[in-house]
């Protein structure tokens, strides 16, 4: 007979009556694995549990460490940005204190310039002042020892001022100079006045005195000995320099001018003075 609804509806409820039966339809229809897997998954239920419970710790882990990892950046950026904004401000006072550096050392160096350019001209002007004062000294040793002149002249006496004033005056007034050449004239360092060595002829040395003689100091002599001999056209007139020193250009000047060097008190005719001037000498 075939078994039908009603008769698992039967079944159903006998069981339900008997749960003995039941547990041993259940023992004879499962396997021992089947039977035994309520106690497995209860375990595997446990250990997921387990596993939820650290996956929800290791969750919670990772999100504490992003969240740490989160500040950091946000620490790191502002960290960054106050750096960058400190070296921002670094930088423009590196700056400024370079461009007030090199205002400083643009003012310094134009002070140290014009220090220089100061110093150069003080240099000068007491060079120019030695030059003068050494001038002067040899000019009134040449107006005032006039033992100088001996071997050019006897009886040296340079002109004084006041006989040299009516001098020129008497010149100018017969015609003879013009007023500028009065002046030029009389600009003459010494104006000896003496006898000649070979005759009873009278002679005046026009003299201009320096520390070093130049060939200006010669131009001058000759120029104003040209004068000299156009107001006195009856007396020996000689063209003289006096210094201890002779400038290397002089001497051609001098040989080709016809102006005699005095030197230390001894004359050098012009075709006697050296192109090249001899050693400086020490005496004055």
């Amino acid at each position: 007979m075939a078994f039908t609804i009603r008769d698992l509806e039967d079944l159903i409820r006998l069981l339900d009556k008997h749960p003995a039966w039941m547990e041993a339809l259940r023992q004879r229809m499962l396997t021992r694995d089947l039977l035994e897997s309520p106690k497995t998954l209860r375990r595997l239920s446990t250990r997921v549990g387990k596993v939820e419970k650290a996956l929800q710790a290791l969750t919670e882990s990772v999100a504490a460490l992003a969240e740490a990892q989160r500040r950091h950046y946000e620490e790191f950026a502002a960290y960054r940005a106050e750096t960058d904004r400190r070296f921002a401000e670094l930088r423009e006072e590196i700056a400024a204190v370079r461009t007030e550096a090199d205002r400083r050392f643009a003012e310094l160096a134009e002070a140290v310039r014009e220090l220089a350019e100061a110093q150069r001209r003080t240099d000068a002007r007491l060079e120019d002042l030695r030059g003068r004062l050494r001038g002067l000294t040899y000019e009134n040793r040449y107006r005032t020892q006039l033992h100088r002149y001996l071997r050019l002249v006897s009886a040296p006496r340079a002109l004084s001022p006041e006989e040299w004033v009516a001098f020129l005056e008497a010149a100018r007034d017969a015609g003879r100079l013009s007023v500028e050449e009065v002046d030029d004239l009389g600009s003459a360092d010494v104006i000896v006045r003496g006898r000649s060595l070979q005759g009873e002829g009278e002679v005046f040395l026009v003299v201009e005195v320096s520390a070093t003689v130049h060939p200006e100091d010669i131009e001058r002599a000759a120029r104003r000995a040209a004068l000299l001999r156009r107001a006195l056209p009856d007396a020996e007139v000689l063209a003289v320099v006096a210094g201890p020193e002779l400038h290397p250009r002089a001497g051609a000047v001098a040989r080709e001018r016809g102006v005699w060097w005095l030197k230390d008190g001894r004359p050098f005719a012009p075709h006697e003075i050296p192109v090249e001037p001899p050693p400086r000498s020490g005496g004055i």
